[in-house]
């Protein structure tokens, strides 16, 4: 570049001229970007606010159209559901005016539809109630009969709004599930069986909960038979016999059902304790007299679990109105309230005679289960496992042996069996090993089977067992498991008084 000392006037000028165009060109390219900007930022605003007006205008228009179109298919349904309803309570009505058509116009021309119909006198009450669960099941019938396609592919693409809307209709379809299983279960029927000689034995059952054997406990119960053998038989072209296990509603209840009752399960009975008459609890039902208790004040009568009984602490005791012998053969039978603490004495004497500790066939010692005079007791058992509630212990003596049994169950057989008189029961007298809680104790004079002791237990279980509890069948199965198999042992026929402990 020339040194401006050496430019001329007329150069120096041309040169300022061309700086200063230079210049102006910048200044008027940045304002043009400038007014472009400006326009963008307008065309931007001016959009927007077209999509957001055009998206609220389109949202309301679909809110009210999606809110029209829920009005149509909620006004379409309720009239279907009355159509339903007309129709259902039209052929309801028709049945219930076939079933106040006396039989001999039943049989004219005309009526080959109504004759059909089943004939049952239904009350007002099994009308609405039949009206109401029919209706429930046509709608449920309705709604499995639609067919729809995409969603019965095998496999659905997801969509939140069809997932939530599923799970909601699982909820409601459990809600109804529970409802019905409510309703089935509140069902009530004013059951009547009837004897042999015609007598009927009316109880009142749940048809969908009760099972036969619950409903014989029942019959039981409520008609003064806890010892008696129950059997219930439909008659139809042969008498069968239902089944326990099995509900009540599984079978034909409009046909008449017989009721057998086998008042004895064994022959023979010697004593009968059933402490009914809470002022006579000594009272003997087989010879119809009454005992006398001794501490009348430590001997109480109780109702508990569906069982009277008594209790009978410290030195409490029941005389027997007379001495009964324990022969060749004979059985002992209560019932026991679990569970017992074992601790808490050391004895618990089920039967003595009159002179005490002379023959305590029956006993619990520290739990176990056995005959104290002779030393002999059965091994894996202990009573401190009974369960909470009412049990059934039963020994039987025959052929210079003794069997035991719990609940039905045999627990072992030992050598040697008491005999002699037996005067006192639930204690030694003077004593202070008193048994506790005992009802319907028995004495027979025979030796009773297996399966009649079963019977026995059968006829007294409680129909509501404690299921949280561990049965005493497992506590006994577990320390079986560490015993090896115990034999018989060498006792002979025991009438001694010796009194020690093992």
């Amino acid at each position: 570049m020339a040194d401006p000392e050496q430019l001329s006037p007329r150069m120096l000028e041309s040169l300022l001229g061309e700086m200063e165009g230079t210049t102006k060109t910048a200044a008027t390219g940045k304002a043009a970007a400038s007014d472009q900007g400006r326009t963008r930022e307008v065309h931007r605003d001016f959009f927007q606010g077209m999509v957001e007006q055009l998206t609220s205008t389109l949202h309301k228009e679909f809110v009210v159209r999606l809110e029209s179109e829920i009005d149509r298919v909620r006004l379409a349904y309720a009239e279907a559901m009355q159509k339903e309803k007309e129709g259902f309570q039209e052929q309801l009505w028709q049945l219930a005016q076939h079933l106040k058509v006396p039989e001999s116009q039943k049989t004219g021309e005309g009526c080959a539809e109504s004759s059909s119909l089943p004939e049952h006198n239904l009350t007002k009450e099994q009308l609405q109630s039949f009206e109401e669960a029919a209706q429930l099941n046509i709608q449920v019938a309705e709604l499995l009969s639609k067919r729809r396609e995409f969603l019965d592919q095998p496999s659905v693409p997801y969509c939140k709004a069809t997932a939530v809307t599923l799970k909601e209709l699982v909820k409601r379809t459990e809600t109804l599930q529970e409802y019905c299983n409510q309703r089935l279960a509140a069902l009530t029927l004013d059951f009547a069986p009837k004897n042999l000689a015609g007598k009927a034995f009316p109880v009142q059952v749940q048809p969908a909960v009760d099972t036969v054997k619950t409903v014989k406990q029942r019959l039981r119960a409520e008609h003064d038979c806890q010892s008696c053998v129950v059997k219930l038989c439909v008659s139809q072209e042969q008498v069968m016999d239902m089944q326990d296990l099995e509900l009540l509603m599984d079978y034909d209840l409009e046909q008449e059902v017989t009721l057998i009752l086998v008042d004895s399960l064994v022959a023979n009975p010697v004593v009968r304790l059933a402490f009914e008459d809470p002022a006579s609890l000594a009272f003997d039902s087989v010879s119809g007299r009454s005992g006398s208790v001794d501490h009348p004040d430590q001997v109480v009568s109780i109702t508990t679990s569906g069982r009277t009984g008594v209790n009978i602490q410290g030195r409490g005791c029941l005389v027997l109105p007379k001495p009964v012998a324990l022969g060749e053969e004979w059985t002992i039978s209560v019932w026991t309230l679990g569970p017992i603490d074992v601790g808490d004495h050391t004895y618990r004497d089920l039967v003595d005679s009159m002179n005490s500790q002379e023959r305590i066939a029956v006993i619990l010692a520290r739990g176990r289960l056995g005959n104290y005079n002779s030393n002999s007791f059965i091994e894996g058992f202990n009573a401190r496992d009974l369960t909470s509630g009412w049990h059934h212990i039963a020994v039987v003596g025959q052929t210079r042996c003794t069997t035991y049994y719990v609940d039905g169950q045999s627990l072992g057989t030992k050598r040697g069996r008491a005999r002699g008189a037996i005067g006192v029961v639930g204690n030694s007298r003077g004593c202070n090993e008193s048994w506790g809680y005992m009802s319907d104790f028995q004495i027979f004079g025979v030796a009773a089977s297996d399966a009649q002791i079963k019977n026995i237990y059968e006829a007294g279980a409680p129909s509501t067992p404690d299921t949280n509890a561990e049965p005493w069948q497992v506590a006994v199965a577990r320390q079986n498991s560490d015993l090896s198999s115990p034999s018989l042992s060498d006792f002979s026929d025991s009438d001694s008084s010796a009194r020690s402990f093992p």
